[in-house]
């Protein structure tokens, strides 16, 4: 019997026809099914395709008009979740919406609600003389510092009371929101043009309506998104027009009310899982958890800008004179460490001293007491005596000393006077502070600092500091054609000003690495991590830094008092001196647990 072939090329079901004699390219019946083979055999098993289906939340799809659009979707098949992207021009919103099968619900992940109308719940006249212009509500849903104000105001002006309507683009924007019992004052300010609203008072009338605009986060726009991935809870997308984002799931929904009504919280978690968050009795941008903005969630993230101020001394407790290093020698004239036989004084004895030239000993201080004038190579085993200091006073140089060790019986074998045997003649004695060995003594280290994202991203290196080096005095050796004295006498050093300003620095930054490289070595080293609102985060900051920052409230600070350091950093982290991420990118995959795009622009037209 022959083969008989049919194909489907007509794409024409056909009932009324006995399946004995249906024309080729016709059919009879059809099932919506999948067919499932594997890459090495013909066979295969069949399953039945699941038809569409409507998904509804009545609390959210009230607040969604009919012209929204959705602008792109994704789904989690390891976790059984389904994501859209929502474009809502109608209601100046933007969603990403999270639809479980498992459990047939649908949350909201993020709402971006970047425009509202606000109407004034009582009446405001500004005094003239008041530098501060506000206006009183009695809800600040979605109200938030940032956004600009348009609307009509009344202004006085050369002593006459003028209608002033000002528009998003003059930049009267929100600063402070204040609790003032069961109402608000909405704080503003003039930022790119002057409206003399300062000049002359400002007045508002309650059931006055404004309509307040903030910067967007997602930035839709009604623009379809051209790539879109999701891996280990984080969705990557791109849509060519905005720069490509990133959320954590986890985080944003907690940080989202189910109403799909509020604007999202940008929540930040310590790796135990604890939110990080700050409590202001006025809302400003101070304020953690922040209102979510386009910067939280950009694949690109800052780096620090500048580098860690390094703050030297040449003494474990970090000593300074007027000078920037501490003079540690000094000496002792005619002074006697006999007895009257000439006998050394026995450990334990006190004697009054004083030194001769100005020096920074503190009490408690070991010195280090010889005849011979101190080499530049400061041998600290060449001494005769070790004593402590008792008493010192830094303005007269009178000191009280307790001998705590002699070195040896010889040191005070004293010439003694001919005319008078039995007295011995004074001697004169060099002092120096009895020290530990310095820090990196033949090295040239500097420092910088990186930063920890919540989502275990690093940042690029900021710069490093200039090299943390205290020459000893110049000594030339003629033969060898060395400077002797080109040692480092470093012994303390404070690493100050790595978290740049509390407003600046991102707020999902979690921890910050302290990091130490030699002048001879491309390896770099981690010294230290500093987590979040620990006390080296919030350790003051250099005095400099009016200067050095602009004035900008720089905190952060370590005390380094040894060679010790962690882990090397990846030699390859060396090589990126910025996060080469594209401005705008049309393609986007995930190749080799790498984030890859493709028609992209980068650069700028200078």
């Amino acid at each position: 019997m022959g083969e008989l072939k049919h194909g489907f090329g007509a794409a024409k079901m056909n009932k009324d026809a006995d399946e004995r004699i249906v024309p080729n390219g016709e059919y009879r019946d059809a099932l919506n099914i999948e067919i499932v083979t594997s890459e090495s055999s013909d066979t295969g098993s069949m399953q039945t395709l699941l038809g569409n289906k409507d998904i509804v939340n009545s609390q959210i799809t009230a607040s969604i008009s009919s012209n929204a659009k959705c602008v792109g979707s994704v789904a989690d098949e390891q976790n059984n979740n389904l994501y859209y992207f929502i474009s809502d021009p109608d209601n100046f919103t933007d969603y990403i919406f999270q639809y479980n099968s498992n459990t047939n619900t649908l949350l909201p992940v993020v709402v971006d609600k970047y425009q509202i109308n606000v109407t004034a719940s009582d009446d405001v006249i500004t005094n003239p003389s008041n530098i501060t212009t506000h206006f009183i509500v009695s809800d600040i849903t979605n109200i938030r510092p940032g956004m600009t104000v348009q609307g009509s105001f009344l202004i006085t002006l050369f002593g006459n009371t003028v209608p002033l309507f000002i528009t998003h683009d003059n930049g009267l924007m929100i600063v402070k929101i204040e609790d003032i019992s069961t109402q608000w004052k909405v704080y503003v300010d003039e930022t790119s043009v002057n409206l003399n609203v300062f000049s002359g008072g400002i007045t508002s009338y309650s059931g006055q309506i404004w309509n307040l605009k903030a910067d967007r986060a997602l930035n839709f726009e009604g623009n379809q998104i051209t790539g879109i991935n999701i891996i280990d809870g984080v969705i990557y997308w791109t849509d060519g027009v905005s720069e490509p984002k990133k959320i954590i799931v986890e985080n944003l929904l907690n940080g989202t009310d189910v109403s799909g009504e509020i604007h999202s919280k940008f929540n930040v978690y310590d790796k135990y899982g604890v939110l990080l968050q700050d409590n202001y009795n006025a809302i400003d941008f101070r304020d953690q958890p922040e209102n979510l903005k386009e910067e939280h969630i950009t694949v690109i993230k800052k780096s620090p800008l500048y580098p860690p101020t390094i703050l030297m001394s040449n003494t474990s407790d970090n000593r300074l004179n007027a000078s920037g290093i501490s003079n540690l020698e000094s000496s002792i004239q005619n002074e006697l460490f006999t007895d009257t036989e000439a006998n050394n004084l026995p450990v334990g004895t006190v004697k009054n001293v004083t030194f001769d030239i100005a020096v920074d000993y503190v009490k408690g201080d070991m010195i280090l007491l010889r005849k011979d004038a101190w080499d530049l190579d400061k041998d600290y085993n060449r001494y005769e005596m070790i004593v402590e200091l008792l008493e010192f006073d830094p303005n007269t140089l009178d000191a009280v000393v307790k001998i705590i060790f002699i070195q040896n019986l010889t040191v005070n074998d004293v010439t003694v006077m001919t005319n008078l045997p039995d007295i011995p003649l004074p001697n004169n004695f060099h002092s120096m502070l009895k020290q530990e060995k310095p820090l990196y003594e033949f090295k040239l280290p500097r420092f910088a600092y990186r930063y920890k994202y919540q989502d275990n991203q690093y940042s690029t290196y900021s710069p490093f500091s200039e090299p943390a080096f205290l020459p000893g005095d110049f000594i030339y050796n003629p033969k060898e054609g060395y400077n002797l004295g080109m040692v480092n006498t470093l012994r303390s050093v404070y690493i100050m000003d790595f978290v740049t300003d509390e407003d600046a620095i991102p707020k999902d930054v979690v921890e910050i690495d302290i990091l130490y490289k030699e002048s001879n070595s491309t390896n770099i080293y981690t010294v230290k991590t500093i987590k979040y609102d620990e006390e080296e985060w919030t350790a003051q900051g250099s005095v400099l830094n009016t200067l050095a920052w602009n004035g900008a409230r720089t905190t952060g600070r370590i005390h380094i008092t040894s060679e010790m350091v962690r882990a090397a950093v990846a030699s390859n982290q060396l090589l990126r001196p910025w996060d080469n991420v594209p401005r705008t990118a049309k393609a986007q995959d995930i190749v080799g647990n790498r984030i890859v795009y493709a028609n992209y622009l980068q650069n700028y037209n200078l």
